[in-house]
């Protein structure tokens, strides 16, 4: 069975998308059969990988039942062994309280744990924002990627998020694990740069990934071109390191060995 990686961030701006499109190409240029869920409203991955909005004007909550099958709202990507599907709502959803997660907040795990069998791995990009959605992707993942990327109260969101893990692992999903906190837009021999990543360091000394991602002006020139750093500049110094990103998550315990029949 495949797993199921949640990429989230409470903060905007610390390269969340860029990190779930890359991370997600790398993972199925390296073979791994891999779908990406976009789940915030934005549509930010739909853009990042040059869908217009009639490509993803499927709601597969147009016709509430418990029991829903995304399939059908799948799209192929121009990458190999990738797919995608942008969830644009979850119905009814507590947007604040995670101790008052509603029935319908399992809707995700429910449409989503079943493709498992299909994808060796599932991507969420979650919503920049406090929501239902977030909770929702943390009841359904198997681990958690942070992004983290230099300035004011990056920390202080680090610790927020670690915060709500701790609630989702005590109340709904006890197996849920850090995949690893991944410093973005990084600028080395930057004070600010190597300031967050101590700060985080002795915090989080086991969580913090070896691969961090370098500041790049090909990224923004990628996404507004609608193409994927690791497609539109795939020598580029960020496209490298997201390549290597995946091979350390390949390497690292905590997202499970994969067994899974071809």
């Amino acid at each position: 069975m495949g797993k199921i990686i949640a990429i989230t961030n409470r903060r905007g701006r610390v390269g969340k998308t860029t990190t779930a499109i890359n991370l997600a190409i790398a993972f199925a240029n390296s073979g791994k059969k891999t779908l990406l869920v976009d789940l915030d409203s934005a549509g930010s991955c739909a853009k990042g990988l040059g869908f217009s909005k009639p490509e993803t004007a499927n709601n597969i909550f147009s016709d509430l039942k418990y029991n829903i099958l995304i399939r059908p709202a799948i799209l192929k990507t121009g990458v190999k062994k990738l797919d995608f599907i942008h969830i644009k709502r979850l119905p009814y959803l507590n947007q604040q309280l995670v101790g008052e997660v509603s029935t319908n907040e399992l809707i995700l795990k429910n449409i989503l744990k079943p493709e498992t069998a299909n994808y060796d791995y599932i991507f969420i990009d979650c919503p920049p924002h406090l929501s239902g959605n977030i909770n929702a992707a943390l009841i359904t993942a198997d681990s958690v990627l942070i992004p983290v990327a230099p300035g004011k109260l990056s920390a202080t969101a680090v610790r927020k998020i670690m915060l709500q893990l701790s609630d989702i692992r005590e109340n709904y999903n006890p197996e849920l694990k850090v995949a690893g906190i991944l410093l973005t837009i990084y600028e080395f021999n930057n004070n600010d740069s190597f300031a967050l990543k101590k700060e985080l360091f002795n915090e989080f000394p086991k969580l913090i990934l070896n691969t961090s991602i370098p500041k790049s002006t090909f990224v923004r020139k990628a996404f507004e071109l609608g193409k994927p750093l690791l497609v539109f500049k795939p020598d580029d110094r960020a496209a490298k390191a997201y390549i290597k990103l995946a091979e350390e998550l390949f390497e690292r315990k905590n997202l499970f060995s994969l067994k899974r029949k071809s």
